[in-house]
């Protein structure tokens, strides 16, 4: 009876709106995932040494993150957040056609691929910056954590969908039909997004307040984070994870294809396993509310992270890299939903979208020089190299985490350790 109690009391079970939401977002996700898997098995499937290509494709997808994602923020908090997310699904959804139709035809090139990529990933910042600002408009304060966690596995959700969905179809029909299979994705993820009624729309000003120009809701969101120290110090760490952890994305295949000379079939059981342990992990933490020490559980994931990817590289059985990249994927998952935890408590509603937008551009800001590295160090050293770099790395980076400011020492409890009661629903 307590796990049925605490079952209803979970924020999808809670919230109609918070689930078509997430279930939106998700479709959304495995649609973005399922093209980056699809595309980096066709890029290094050409004859060669493919992998600067495949970094230099993932890359580019990056830098429009990089470029739009502080200039997106102030839009959303202007404008209507479901209004935002659909046009943002519906532009990609446009590209993604036009790559379908090129490659229907014989005529797609890596260069046509580079270009509408890059538009495709323009709209991206769009979508998901009004994702994460809206979680907080869709649940109440109780359910925040909660919410937070299970928005935040996404990412993971996204992953184990679309790794067995993308391997499978492209081993029995083909790169075209898993594209076709893509399109379908992202019309799906659309309807649900449909379902949503709760109102989205902006903040209302206080009476007797001015409208800020848009210049001046862009500056406020920049000093807020500036102005911030211990804020900024994290965002700091946020950017150096990025770099040291996103390449794990890349170098599964490149692992399977380089190291292991194995099927496509062994990208989907790394990508199943990475996807599993951050399941686990998301769906064990969105029932939990609070959290103490938050800093030393942040860096033990870290240290977590370090250790198997430097342990990775000294590995060549499948089945044990396999568990390795489980542990990887749950302390992946728990440094994420950490993250947007301390930021959905932290950072006024008011101000979600422009703050997210300057995440987004801070992860971006790594991720185009993460692929590059990896892709061109893997070519010109070894893909094992990579990994142990990227390991000791985060090893490094965890012991940074103790040092540097608290933005809060608890989630959920007060600086004493003392819990903090949180409003009811009503």
């Amino acid at each position: 009876m307590k796990l049925l109690a605490r079952l209803k009391d979970h924020p999808l079970a809670l919230f109609p709106d918070f689930r078509n939401f997430f279930i939106g977002d998700i479709l959304v996700a495995v649609a973005e995932r399922f093209f980056a898997i699809t595309f980096a098995w066709w890029i290094i499937s050409q004859d060669g040494e493919n992998g600067k290509w495949l970094g230099v494709l993932m890359a580019v997808e990056a830098i429009p993150i990089l470029c739009l994602s502080p200039f997106v923020g102030p839009l959303i908090d202007r404008y209507n957040k479901k209004v935002c997310m659909l046009m943002g699904v519906f532009m990609q959804l446009f590209f993604v056609s036009l790559i379908a139709y090129l490659m229907a035809v014989g005529k797609l090139e890596f260069v046509y691929l580079v270009a509408l990529s890059f538009c495709m990933s323009c709209f991206v910042p769009q979508f998901e910056d009004a994702v994460s600002a809206s979680v907080g408009k869709l649940v109440d304060e109780e359910h925040l954590s909660g919410a937070t966690t299970i928005q935040a596995s996404t990412i993971e959700f996204s992953n184990i969908i679309a790794a067995a969905l993308s391997t499978s179809i492209i081993a029995a029909a083909g790169i075209l039909s898993a594209v076709y299979v893509n399109l379908a994705l992202y019309v799906i993820g659309i309807f649900f997004l449909l379902l949503i009624k709760s109102d989205l729309s902006p903040e209302e000003a206080e009476e007797g307040e001015e409208e800020e120009g848009y210049l001046q809701e862009l500056k406020k969101g920049l000093r807020y984070v500036w102005d911030f120290k211990a804020l900024r110090w994290y965002a700091l760490i946020y950017a150096l994870e990025t770099f040291l952890i996103v390449p794990i994305f890349i170098l599964i295949p490149m692992l399977v294809r380089y190291v292991l000379a194995e099927s496509v079939n062994w990208v989907a059981v790394f990508e199943i396993a990475l996807s599993a342990g951050a399941v686990l992990m998301t769906v064990l933490m969105s029932f939990r509310q609070r959290y103490r020490n938050y800093y030393p559980l942040y860096a033990s994931g870290l240290a977590a992270i370090g250790l198997a990817m430097a342990a990775l590289a000294c590995l060549e059985d499948e089945y044990l890299m396999t568990a390795l990249i489980f542990v990887i994927g749950m302390a992946f998952a728990a440094l994420m939903s950490f993250s947007f935890m301390l930021f959905q408590h932290t950072v006024p509603q008011e101000l979600k979208g422009r703050f997210f937008g300057l995440m987004s551009t801070i992860a971006a800001g790594m991720a185009p020089l993460s692929y590059l590295f990896v892709g061109t160090a893997a070519d010109y050293a070894s893909v094992d190299a990579v990994l142990l770099i990227c390991g000791i790395g985060a090893l490094l980076l965890a012991g940074v985490v103790l040092a540097i400011p608290r933005v809060r020492q608890h989630i959920g409890y007060d600086d004493d350790g003392n819990e903090v009661e949180l409003p009811d629903e009503d």
